[in-house]
C-alpha cells in the first residue's frame, strides 16, 4: 500500500476541527450523536490529560509544602524540596504558556495571551497559505498520483461485480432525472442536425462504386440479363405480339411502303422465332459471348463510375434533396424523441414482476467490467490516465493558485474566537498536556542537578 500524500495527512490532521461548533467543555444541545463509549470521546480524553496534569503540578506544590515542614527531619527533605520547587516552577510556567494559547490565564488581561482567539483571523490566513505552498503543490499531487497508482485502483474497482452493479444502478437511477432535466426541442433539434450533417458527410460515389463492385463480383449483372433474356423471349414467342412487332420494325426501318410493310409482316413470324431461339441459348449458356461482352462492360463501367463527375454531382444533388425531403426532415427531428423512449424503457425489466435484472443494467454492468479488466491489462492506458490525472490536478492547483487558501479562510473566518479555540484546543490539547506534564517533570530534575551543584 502506498504510504499517505500530503493531502491526505492533511485531511487527518483537521479533521478534529471539523466538529460541529460549541464550547469544548460545556454540554450544548447541537452536539454531535453520543459515542457508544462517552468516555472514549475527544471531551473526555482531553479532561483526563487536563487532571492527570493539575494532578501531577498539585503534588509537587504538595511535596514543596511537605519538603519545608521536615526540612529538618532528615537531609533528603532538602533534596525533594529543591526538586518540588524546580517541578512547580515549570508546571505553572508550561500551565501558563498552554492555557495562553487559548484564553486568559485565571481571567487576568495579560499582554499576549488568548493567543488564537485574538488571531483567529491571522492564523487562518497563514494556515491557509502554509497548505497551499507547502502541501497542496503540483508536485506533491503528480508524486502522490504517481505513487498510488489510481489508474490500477480504478480497475480493481470496477472489475468487481458489486461495484459495477452498483455504477450501472446509479446510471440507470440517474438516467430519468437527467432526461427529465433536459431541454427535449432544443435537443432534438441539436441532434437532427448532427445527424443530417454526418449524412452529408458520407461519399455517396464511392459508396456507390463499392456496392456496384460487389454486385458485379458476385455477377448480378448476369442474373439481370437472364431476367431480361427471359422476358423478352416470352414476348416474342407471344403470337398476339406479332403485329405490334412487325409494326415495330416498319417504323424502325422507316418504310412506309406497303409491299415493304407486307414483307415484314410475312417475316415477322420466322424472325420472332429466331429471336426468341437466340435467347433461349443466351440463357442457357453460361459461357456465351454474349456475356463475356457484358461482364467486360460492367467492369469497365463500375471502375469509372467513383470518376465520374457527372454521377457525382447528381448523387450529391439527390443527397441533398433527400435529405431536404418532409419525411426525410420529420425522421430527424424525431430521433430524439425515440432515443429517449428507448432509454426509458429499456430500464425496466422486459415483464413485469421479472427478476432477472434490466437488460440495459446487465449490459452497463458488463462494460464496466470490461473496462475494469482492459485498464488491469493495459499498463500503457494506465500509465496514460495517471498522467491525465496528475496533469489535471497540477493543472487545477496551478490555475486556483490562492483559492485555496482563501477557501480554508473563509471557513475558519465562520468560526467564532471561542469556537475556534474550543476546537483547537480539542484537536492539540492531549499533546499539550503532555508538555505540561513533562515541564514538571523536567524542572523537578533541573531543580535536582541545580541542589547538587550548590552543594559542590
Amino acid at each position: 500500500m502506498a504510504a499517505p500524500g500530503p493531502a491526505a495527512a492533511v485531511l487527518r490532521s483537521i479533521e478534529p476541527l471539523a466538529r460541529p461548533p460549541g464550547r469544548l467543555l460545556e454540554p450544548t444541545m447541537n452536539a454531535a450523536p453520543a459515542l457508544a463509549n462517552p468516555a472514549d470521546s475527544p471531551e473526555a480524553r482531553l479532561r483526563r490529560m487536563q487532571r492527570g496534569a493539575t494532578a501531577l503540578l498539585g503534588a509537587a506544590a504538595a511535596l514543596l509544602a511537605a519538603s519545608h515542614v521536615w526540612r529538618d527531619a532528615h537531609p533528603a527533605w532538602a533534596w525533594l524540596g529543591a526538586f518540588a520547587e524546580a517541578a512547580l516552577v515549570g508546571g505553572l510556567a508550561d500551565w501558563f504558556a498552554v492555557v495562553a494559547l487559548f484564553r486568559r490565564p485565571l481571567g487576568l488581561p495579560i499582554w499576549h495571551t488568548a493567543i488564537i482567539p485574538a488571531r483567529k483571523d491571522d492564523i487562518a490566513r497563514n494556515l491557509g497559505e502554509f497548505v497551499e505552498t507547502h502541501l497542496l503543490t503540483p508536485e506533491a499531487l503528480r508524486k502522490e498520483v504517481a505513487e498510488g497508482d489510481l489508474a490500477e485502483r480504478l480497475a480493481e474497482a470496477l472489475q468487481q461485480p458489486e461495484t459495477a452493479d452498483a455504477l450501472a444502478g446509479w446510471l440507470l437511477q440517474a438516467t430519468p432525472q437527467l432526461l427529465a432535466s433536459l431541454d427535449d426541442e432544443r435537443l432534438a433539434v441539436w441532434l437532427a442536425e448532427a445527424v443530417h450533417a454526418e449524412l452529408m458527410r458520407l461519399d455517396l460515389p464511392e459508396l456507390s462504386g463499392r456496392a456496384a463492385t460487389r454486385l458485379a463480383n458476385a455477377g448480378q449483372h448476369q442474373r439481370v440479363l437472364d431476367a431480361v433474356a427471359g422476358a423478352l423471349q416470352r414476348y416474342v414467342a407471344d403470337p398476339e405480339h406479332l403485329g405490334a412487332i412487325a409494326e415495330f420494325l416498319a417504323r424502325a426501318l422507316n418504310l412506309d411502303n406497303a409491299i415493304y410493310k407486307t414483307m415484314i409482316k410475312a417475316a415477322a413470324p420466322r424472325a420472332t422465332q429466331a429471336l426468341a431461339h437466340m435467347l433461349g441459348e443466351l440463357r442457357a449458356a453460361e459461357e456465351h459471348p454474349w456475356r463475356t461482352q457484358l461482364d467486360t462492360w460492367v467492369q469497365e463501367w463500375v471502375q469509372a463510375l467513383p470518376q465520374s463527375e457527372g454521377w457525382r454531382a447528381h448523387l450529391g444533388e439527390w443527397q441533398t434533396e433527400a435529405l431536404a425531403s418532409p419525411s426525410a426532415q420529420a425522421w430527424l427531428h424525431g430521433l430524439w424523441p425515440r432515443l429517449k423512449a428507448r432509454l426509458l424503457a429499456a430500464q425496466g425489466n422486459p415483464q413485469p414482476g421479472a427478476t432477472s435484472p434490466a437488460p440495459l443494467s446487465a449490459s452497463l454492468s458488463g462494460l464496466v467490467r470490461q473496462l475494469g479488466h482492459r485498464l488491469h491489462q493495459d499498463p500503457a492506458l494506465r500509465a496514460s490516465i495517471n498522467q491525465a490525472l496528475a496533469d489535471t490536478l497540477a493543472g487545477l492547483v496551478q490555475r486556483h493558485r490562492g483559492a485555496s487558501a482563501r477557501f480554508l479562510e473563509a471557513q475558519l473566518a465562520r468560526w467564532s474566537p471561542a469556537e475556534m479555540s474550543d476546537k483547537v484546543e480539542l484537536a492539540i490539547g492531549r499533546d499539550l498536556q503532555f508538555i505540561r506534564i513533562n515541564g514538571t517533570l523536567v524542572g523537578g530534575l533541573v531543580g535536582l542537578v541545580l541542589h547538587a551543584l550548590r552543594q559542590l
